[in-house]
């Protein structure tokens, strides 16, 4: 199901298979639905990764605390020891960072600086600077768009990795776009490089700077992306 969200929507909890995005009015509902697909000991701790309502619980309360309230909706034995001690492990060696991140739906339509994209395609239309990652140079190049007053985008892609010819022709990449409120140059698009990024190039973790925030990222393949976004001050 898709709806119209912004970063701000922080009850919304989502969940992604390969196929669908899903999301739930409730996080104990996204539990729940998890529980009954049995994907609690594969996917729940990006789940509270990437939920804005599960990342506060969890600055808020500790893991402990949270695991407790989600073993009042399920049972405990649903997610085995080595399921805990990952969740556990993970947390320590990985603090929450003071800011959000938010799954969504390619298709969903989310505010940035004030401005709404009406899904991942209408953030790809508007990029005006282009890098690699993963080569030799980190040189950049403009790319043609329409522009948009005070919301300027950039992108770090890199390829799908090539194991054998069969892969050659395999045109995907993982994607990291970038957003200012002025116009993105060489320099800027370079301090983005600081960031720590997983294996398959995401920069949407708990390592990025504030002062490189948002960053939104989708992995190339399948209906989710992930935004991060400064936390939102009462």
């Amino acid at each position: 199901m898709n709806r119209e969200l912004t970063p701000q929507a922080e009850n919304q909890v989502y969940i992604f298979d390969y196929l669908t995005t899903s999301s739930f009015a409730t996080w104990q509902e996204a539990i729940r639905f998890m529980h009954e697909k049995d994907k609690l000991n594969n996917d729940l701790n990006e789940c509270i990764a990437y939920n804005v309502v599960l990342r506060d619980k969890l600055r808020q309360y500790g893991i402990e605390a949270l695991l407790e309230e989600i073993f009042a909706i399920i049972p405990r034995n649903t997610l085995t020891d080595l399921t805990l001690r990952y969740i556990h492990r993970y947390w320590q060696e990985e603090p929450i960072a003071d800011y959000d991140i938010q799954m969504y739906s390619i298709n969903d339509a989310i505010t940035i600086l004030g401005h709404t994209f009406h899904g991942l395609a209408d953030i790809r239309a508007h990029r005006e600077i282009v890098g690699k990652l993963g080569s030799r140079w980190t040189d950049c190049w403009p790319k043609a768009c329409e522009p948009i007053n005070d919301v300027h985008i950039g992108e770090w892609y890199a390829n799908y990795p090539v194991f054998d010819s069969s892969d050659y022709s395999d045109n995907r990449t993982y994607e990291n776009y970038i957003f200012r409120t002025h116009p993105l140059t060489q320099e800027h698009m370079n301090e983005y490089l600081q960031i720590p990024h997983s294996c398959n190039y995401s920069m949407v973790g708990e390592g990025i700077p504030q002062t490189l925030l948002p960053i939104l990222y989708y992995p190339g393949d399948g209906p989710y992306m992930l935004l991060a976004t400064a936390k939102q001050k009462d």
